[in-house]
């Protein structure tokens, strides 16, 4: 199941086109593969914060023997890594040294790590032991390349090859690390539970920064948070070589706007056209954001009752309409006449 896309390009220099596009390739690989799986979570562009640190992972697998942190990376040349893990790649016959993606997913997994078990009772429920499951699971990382990169990997070390996969084989090799359910029985290889990987990718997506998060002014930047340009390796790099698409392949559908002037105002607790409220009581303001099975839906804070964001359109009344969130605000879109509206945002004060 994919509980969040790949958000838009954050910026219009090639650089960035290539790295969203490579990201793209990623994410419709990962989609195709696991989209109907109800055992496994993936979340595209995850951003989090914890202990003053903020990372940005590029795609999370979630499931069941534990979580994949996936660094995508668009290389065009040749790429070498050396035997301390350094790693360089080549423009035109020049070589340039570059940070190492493998680090930086390191990184990333040891934030969501520490975010995870410092919250494990929100998501596994108060049982002693918790916290050892959570490091107990099976931790892995992985560097996803352009599939136009030449890889020397007689050259590079064990651990670093066994890690390092082009696009097209992503899926494959998360699916290998995953394993059969057969044979993790066999094996008795610890497991979450169908419910334990729903409150891990609930937990997660409460926890998404969006657009509306810190500011790496308000926060220090996490070193996996973003990669330097290779030194005096030339912007027009990525003009050279155009980042490849997989062969009729459906793009994957885009997070939609956040809100803009053109969408109706909400407060913390406010309702707008279509803004939901508990079915059970009416609740407005005692309501907290989930996501779970069936999509994004409140929980009352006064009754219990979970209740869909699902609303019908206020502009012509159609249940074709898609929920998206960013940050604290869930909008809904409607897919027969484009209109879009705040349905809930999530207030300060809530727990999570």
């Amino acid at each position: 199941m994919i509980l969040k896309e790949k958000d838009g390009t954050s910026g219009q220099d090639v650089r960035s086109k290539a790295g969203h596009q490579q990201e793209q390739d990623v994410a419709f690989y990962l989609r195709r593969e696991f989209a109907d799986d109800e055992s496994v979570r993936v979340i595209n562009d995850l951003r989090i914060e914890h202990n003053g640190e903020r990372a940005q992972m590029d795609h999370l697998v979630v499931h069941p023997y534990g979580l994949v942190v996936i660094e995508s990376k668009s290389i065009y040349g040749e790429v070498k890594v050396n035997g301390h893990g350094e790693w360089s790649r080549s423009y035109r016959g020049e070589w340039y040294g570059m940070p190492s993606p493998v680090r930086q997913a390191e990184l990333q997994e040891a934030l969501v790590k520490d975010l995870l078990r410092e919250n494990v009772e929100q998501f596994l429920g108060k049982l002693l032991g918790m916290q050892t499951q959570i490091g107990g699971r099976d931790w892995r990382t992985l560097c996803a390349v352009s599939s136009s990169a030449i890889l020397h990997r007689d050259e590079m070390p064990r651990e670093i090859t066994d890690r390092v996969v082009k696009s097209e084989f992503v899926a494959d090799k998360v699916r290998e690390l995953v394993g059969s359910r057969a044979k993790g029985l066999l094996t008795g290889r610890p497991r979450f539970s169908q419910k334990e990987i729903e409150g891990i990718g609930d937990f997660l997506m409460q926890n998404h920064l969006g657009d509306t998060g810190a500011t790496a002014a308000e926060v220090r930047e996490a070193p996996a948070s973003a990669e330097p340009a290779p030194q005096a390796a030339p912007e027009a790099e990525p003009e050279s070589r155009p980042a490849p698409q997989p062969e009729a392949q459906p793009q994957p559908q885009q997070a939609q706007a956040e809100t803009t002037d053109s969408q109706p105002a909400a407060s913390s607790a406010a309702a707008t056209d279509g803004a939901v409220a508990c079915k059970n009581c009416g609740e407005l303001q005692n309501l907290n954001g989930m996501y779970g099975k069936y999509g994004y839906y409140v929980r009352c804070g006064a009754c219990g009752t979970n209740t869909s964001m699902k609303r019908p359109c206020p502009a012509c009344d159609s249940r074709k309409v898609r929920v998206t969130k960013s940050g604290p605000t869930y909008t809904s879109a409607c897919q027969d006449c484009a209109y879009e509206w705040v349905v809930f945002r999530q207030p300060e004060t809530a727990s999570t």
